[in-house]
């Protein structure tokens, strides 16, 4: 660490938190700062994400609209400490979890994170694939291979720069339900009223429906690529004010299109009881009461959602995976200079592929990936905790007292969610 503040201090670069925090950005460094936060906040809302976001608004409307304001400062602050870790020590946070806290501790993890992400990917699939069924009138069954293999092809053949630029357009594609909630043509007063005002019903779906939201907006994969993605982009601590920007914008991005989600089903399926179990359901109860256009926006944003978030889920696996194992790893990389990496990679795309095609349920495979990732989750923001309160790890740059109360509440709520999740499932069972 001293000899990293030594060189800072050479070259008459910031070398403490205070430096860093003191530094102004222009308007063109606050563009040029969009980046791996982005792309997290984006991937966040894969189409699993969105079937949950979409059965709370068939379920529940606008209720839970609340819990998106709650989540949004617990995302920015654990991404953030990712981010931050990364900067400061320039590696990813499985090398570190090992390096830190031994294998004992890392390797479990690693799992917590790569097992559900792999069942995430499935599940992503299958969505992506009844969506271009329900554009195109083709069979899922005969899109899912071409859809995998075109992700894993860019994943694994093109240069991190290519694949981060190819996932920053796709973050767009998210703008699409901002369009499907203006179609539904909600009640703009009821929304505001419900996202600030909390309401709390004392139901079982409602809890349900709270926890799933959670589990899906603050979940291990992008504690993992957003660490990997700091070492990938060569920001470090110089460029500590770029990193919190390009986060903040990711995370409210990732909520907005959460809210949208929301609105649109909450506006349409909530108020005409509509029982839905996947977003392609979603998608095709859109169409008798917001129109033929709803529909396919809605549709269209699943494979966007899916395009952007499936390559993550299977990078954050390999990242994982090869900074356990301490091999070479990086998107930078040539597959020949780093083979476990990317073997790791186009596993997690087989696996995903055999799990789209095979006969499980994908409501089953959404559910148990949900209650894996909120096992995980406070687990790892602990972990993430810890590492970023050392300061012999971090020097200057340890949390702030205001971090770490943001921190350690996230994970009492994620602690709280699961202890709610196992309630329910004692008391209604598993789901049919």
């Amino acid at each position: 660490m001293s000899e990293i503040h030594g060189r800072q201090a050479r070259s008459g670069r910031p070398t403490s938190a205070a430096d860093v925090a003191s530094r102004k950005l222009s308007a063109r460094e606050v563009v040029g700062s969009i980046g791996p936060g982005v792309i997290t906040g984006g991937a966040d809302n894969d189409p699993s994400g969105i079937t949950s976001y979409s059965i709370v608004g068939a379920t529940a409307g606008f209720a839970q609209n609340w819990l998106l304001l709650l989540s949004t400062p617990m995302l920015i602050v654990v991404i953030e400490m990712s981010a931050r870790v990364a900067n400061v020590t320039k590696s990813d946070l499985a090398t570190l979890l090992r390096t830190t806290f031994g294998r004992a501790v890392a390797t479990p993890a690693v799992l917590l994170m790569v097992v559900p992400s792999v069942i995430t990917m499935g599940a992503d699939l299958l969505a992506m694939a009844a969506a271009f069924q329900l554009l195109t009138g083709i069979r899922y069954i005969y899109s899912v291979v071409p859809m995998a293999a075109l992700m894993a092809l860019v994943t694994i053949f093109l240069d991190y720069r290519v694949v981060s630029r190819y996932l920053l357009w796709l973050v767009g594609f998210l703008g699409m339900y901002i369009v499907a909630a203006f179609l539904a043509k909600p009640d703009w007063l009821d929304v505001a009223r419900s996202t600030l005002v909390p309401q709390v019903s004392l139901t079982p779906d409602y809890f349900l429906a709270a926890v799933a939201m959670l589990g899906t907006t603050i979940t291990p994969y992008l504690f993992f690529w957003q660490t990997s993605g700091e070492v990938e982009e060569r920001r470090g601590v110089q460029q500590l004010s770029r990193a919190k920007v390009d986060i903040a914008a990711g995370a409210v991005w990732s909520n907005v299109t959460a809210f949208f989600v929301i609105v649109a089903t909450g506006a349409v399926l909530y108020s005409h009881h509509a029982h839905i179990r996947t977003a392609g359901d979603a998608a095709r109860a859109l169409e008798p009461f917001a129109g033929h256009y709803a529909t396919t926006i809605f549709a269209i944003g699943i494979i966007g959602a899916g395009l952007l978030a499936i390559p993550v889920l299977a990078a954050a696996s390999a990242y994982g995976v090869a900074g356990l194992a301490g091999w070479r790893r990086g998107l930078g990389r040539n597959p020949k200079n780093a083979p476990q990496f990317y073997i790791v990679i186009g596993l997690s795309f087989l696996v995903a592929m055999e799990l789209a095609v095979s006969s499980i349920d994908p409501v089953k495979a959404l559910f148990y990936s949900q209650v894996l990732n909120g096992l995980a989750a406070p687990v790892i923001i602990v972990l993430v905790l810890l590492l970023t309160s050392s300061r012999k790890l971090m020097g200057d740059f340890v949390n702030s007292t205001l971090t770490n109360v943001i921190g350690w509440a996230t994970a009492v709520v994620m602690v709280l969610a699961d202890l709610a999740l196992v309630f329910q499932v004692a008391a209604k069972g598993l789901p049919a």
